[in-house]
């Protein structure tokens, strides 16, 4: 008999111009919001308040949380917020705020575990995340990338030793996400292209993995094929519509890797981001063609099927990897996305300094696994030199 398998996505998507009013349907007693200063600036915490309370619910706001959060955020707000005691939980933002959010819910409901036993570090968990049974969870996306609204990770710096460590359980992935693009429009260009370039990484490692099932793959190729058309007019002509597809297409791509993994992308961009403080979508962006040349004997059959989707005419996978690594490197330019990890500014002797210990901790990330190449740390330092010096050669 097949072993049976799930596809774990939130139980409801609702999505459209507008969308954040479904707040209004939400029942509960005590909402707590978990954003960042920027979102409250831009107003739209007050309309979820708004919202919140027009459905009868108390609401307190989170707004301390920083870029590539560190656990420290996530701990002082369940030591603010702990005794308002609230049974709806909201990340509303980018992929940070929803992070914490989720892994809130985990200390707020269960205040006995530890980061150190529920993150992936060395390996699985040690302690694996337990079910909820007091609160639901929302996930509200103002970017158009991380996915964080449908999957089933977070992603929290542990300051002691700068590394960015996943948490991860399919009972994180978030009972509503809500995709209104219109507070996505806001995004200013560099979170754009930084989100944008991560939301087709995650695609294209979903597409790739060999965890991968027909169910995730449907979405994975969808996003791609969506993102690689909608990418570059979404940012150079600021045309809403491109916009729209780009947002949805995002949260396609975390639907499809949340049930089937990444790969050497996010092994790298994870270590690179948290060692020299990359937004996590930039790190991934750089990396991201020299991870397609890196897996392209391994992944030629499943590239080719995109690059045939994206203007590719014939049948032979070299010649196929190398028109999707074109198209993939003319849409970085012209996302204005620097071409390597040198280009955005990290000095060579701090990275070189760094390398042993990035390599060092690479395998913890789950995206070993899922990766269609099966690779020796050595190669791995190819992958890392690769999109350091941007020298194509070198894998």
């Amino acid at each position: 008999m097949a072993e049976a398998k799930t596809f774990i996505t939130p139980r409801e998507i609702v999505w459209g111009r507008g969308s954040l009013s479904h707040l209004e349907k939400i029942e509960g007693e005590r909402a707590i919001i978990i954003t960042d200063k920027n979102l409250v600036k831009l107003g739209f915490i007050d309309q979820a308040k708004q919202y919140l309370r027009k459905a009868g619910l108390d609401v307190a706001v989170f707004d301390d949380v920083e870029p590539n959060p560190p656990i420290t955020n996530v701990i002082n707000a369940v030591e603010a917020h702990k005794a308002f005691d609230p049974d709806v939980i909201i990340g509303l933002g980018g992929g940070s705020p929803m992070d914490v959010s989720k892994v809130f819910r985990i200390f707020l409901e269960h205040p006995h575990l530890t980061f150190e036993g529920v993150r992936y570090f060395g390996g699985p968990p040690k302690t694996p995340v337990p079910p909820f049974k007091k609160t639901i969870s929302i996930g509200i996306t103002a970017t158009s990338g991380t996915a964080s609204e449908v999957s089933w990770a977070g992603a929290i710096t542990d300051p002691a030793i700068n590394v960015k460590c996943i948490v991860g359980s399919p009972f994180l992935i978030p009972t509503v996400a809500i995709l209104d693009p219109d507070l996505a429009d806001s995004m200013p260009k560099v979170l754009q292209a930084d989100t944008g370039l991560d939301a087709l990484t995650h695609a294209l490692e979903a597409y790739t993995s060999v965890l991968g099932s027909d169910l995730t793959r449907s979405f994975a190729f969808q996003s791609t094929v969506l993102l690689m058309k909608y990418l570059v007019p979404a940012y150079v002509n600021d045309d809403k519509e491109a916009k729209e597809h780009v947002h949805y297409a995002a949260s396609m791509a975390g639907c499809a890797f949340s049930n089937s993994g990444l790969g050497a992308d996010h092994v790298v961009a994870t270590q690179v981001g948290g060692k020299f403080h990359l937004t996590h979508g930039r790190a991934c962006a750089v990396v991201l063609p020299y991870t397609i040349k890196f897996n392209g004997k391994a992944a030629g059959e499943l590239y080719t099927h995109i690059a045939r989707a994206t203007g590719y005419n014939g049948n032979d996978h070299d010649e196929a990897v190398k028109h999707l690594l074109q198209s993939v490197i003319e849409i970085q330019k012209q996302l204005e996305m620097p071409g390597s990890y040198s280009g955005v500014g990290i000095p060579k002797d701090q990275y070189v300094d760094e390398l042993q210990d990035m390599l060092d901790k690479s395998p913890s990330h789950p995206g070993t696994i899922s990766n269609p190449r099966k690779y020796t740390v050595e190669e791995l330092k190819l992958l890392y030199d690769a999109s350091y010096y941007g020298d194509y050669d070198l894998i």
